[in-house]
């Protein structure tokens, strides 16, 4: 049988030797699906930039928040002056970032959950996904979720790093990536915590955005990662040929 060890990325064949099973083959494509749907999740940065360079009024990264993108009426809101011409194409990115990552989380089950806090930190993330959705399907200026979604997806996705972050970092090969969503944890939820209890509206888009853009990095990060090892497993390439 082929000679596996957890952080292994080169696991070998020998000849003569039977194949890996079946089921083994099927959890290596699952990987390579899940890597690409965290990967796919860099889509965000893309149409954000897209979308802001549609504006017709002023757009700061700094006072704006990233929920005006996808407001539906051009209106003041909040004292910031909105106005996002291309808001569907934002509200469809967040739909689909949901989606990458409630999915990827289930894919990603095996090489991740190993043990109580990377179990936990799936979970969450799952459920910091599905508010992630939620959010591109209810636009802040028509609908009463669009908040408390966003704050699942936020502080969700917080949490959910922050324990596969403590998850990975016992183990060698991932332990780079585990102490950075520690890392990326903390400094999103200091940012957070500065945004709810003292405010700074002035801030407000600068403060939301070091809260936010850490957990989608990391995930893009984190997919890569996956993706990257199990495409560097031999055994798995002749079977991914011929899918």
């Amino acid at each position: 049988m082929a000679s596996f060890t957890e952080d292994n990325a080169q696991t070998r064949t020998y000849p003569g030797r039977p194949a890996p099973p079946r089921d083994d083959v099927l959890w290596r494509r699952r990987e390579i699906v899940g890597g690409f749907l965290w990967l796919s999740v860099v889509q965000y940065f893309v149409m954000m930039v897209v979308v802001q360079a549609a504006w017709t009024t002023p757009y700061s990264i700094v006072r704006h928040a990233i929920s005006d993108l996808g407001a539906v009426n051009c209106a003041v809101f909040e004292g910031r002056d909105v106005c996002s011409p291309w808001h569907v194409a934002s509200n469809v990115s967040w739909t689909l970032t949901g989606l990458s990552i409630f999915l990827g989380a289930v894919l990603l089950w095996r090489p991740l959950a190993r043990d109580a806090a990377g179990r936990l930190g799936l979970v969450i993330l799952m459920v910091a996904g599905v508010g992630e959705f939620l959010v591109g399907l209810n636009p802040q200026d028509t609908s009463t979720l669009h908040i408390p979604a966003a704050l699942i997806a936020i502080l969700g996705g917080q949490a959910a790093i922050m324990f596969l972050g403590v998850s990975l970092a016992r183990r060698s090969t991932w332990r780079g990536l585990g102490l950075l969503g520690v890392a990326f944890s903390l400094t999103g939820l200091t940012s957070s915590t500065v945004l709810l209890i003292v405010g700074l509206n002035e801030f407000f888009g600068l403060l939301e955005r070091i809260a936010a853009y850490p957990i989608l990095i990391w995930i893009v990060l984190a997919g890569t990662s996956v993706l990257r090892r199990a495409l560097s497993r031999k055994r798995y390439l002749p079977a991914l040929r011929s899918v």
